[in-house]
């Protein structure tokens, strides 16, 4: 008996049957966000802030399903990227990495910072379906100052580096404060010089930036 011989244009036609009847019978996985963390920040070549997003998911199917075939992806004010995940069936977690860059992810970043991001999954299966939609944000927690004789040491907990640039009010005297402030690290900074003057109290005003991303003010009574 001859073997069965199939046309390519029959192959694919079949391959596009298989896929449809699929995407019809596939359901959708329920998606919810665990976490957001700061992996890394990078200032060459140009600002780069690396993001850790904790996905949980649920996929009500008794069978793998891998999110791509029904054309996943997950945006963030405006910065989309597919998710080619493989879902087992029933509950799994993952973390993915997110990298927004300042030429081109600006906006996103802002908006995390200032702690209302736009997060979105989106799947097509066949009608787009919207699995999770929700607002993010990385609160940055205040510098730490502390003086101790001359020397004016800020710390910073938080996983970005930080620039300072100010002033800080110390026995009457009005002086500027420049600092390049590594992640979770500290600066140290020597005052000399003083000569009674009349501004009052003890407090550091600073303009903050997270280089290329954004910039806020900070006024601490030392």
């Amino acid at each position: 008996m001859a073997p069965l011989r199939i046309l390519p244009w029959a192959l694919l036609l079949l391959l596009a049957l298989l896929s449809a009847c699929f995407l019809q019978a596939a359901r959708p996985p329920e998606v919810a966000l665990e976490r957001v963390e700061v992996l890394g920040f990078s200032l060459t070549p140009e600002p780069t802030l690396r993001l850790g997003l904790g996905l949980r998911f649920q996929n009500p199917n008794p069978y793998p399903l891998p999110l791509e075939t029904v054309g996943a992806s997950l945006a963030l004010e405006g910065l989309e990227l597919p998710l080619s995940l493989r879902l087992p069936p029933g509950e799994s977690r993952a973390t993915l990495p997110l990298d927004l860059p300042a030429s081109r992810a600006l906006e996103a970043g802002r908006a995390l910072f200032a702690g209302g991001a736009r997060l979105q999954v989106k799947a097509r299966l066949p009608q787009p379906v919207l699995l999770l939609d929700t607002r993010v944000g990385l609160p940055l927690r205040p510098l730490e100052a502390e003086l101790k004789g001359v020397n004016l040491i800020l710390k910073n907990p938080n996983p970005v580096p930080l620039k300072a640039e100010g002033r800080l009010v110390l026995l009457g005297q009005s002086l500027l404060v420049r600092a390049d402030l590594p992640a979770q690290g500290e600066a140290r900074l020597q005052v000399s010089g003083f000569r009674p003057g009349l501004e009052r109290g003890r407090r550091l005003e600073l303009e903050l930036e997270v280089p290329g991303f954004f910039r806020y003010r900070l006024a601490l009574e030392l």
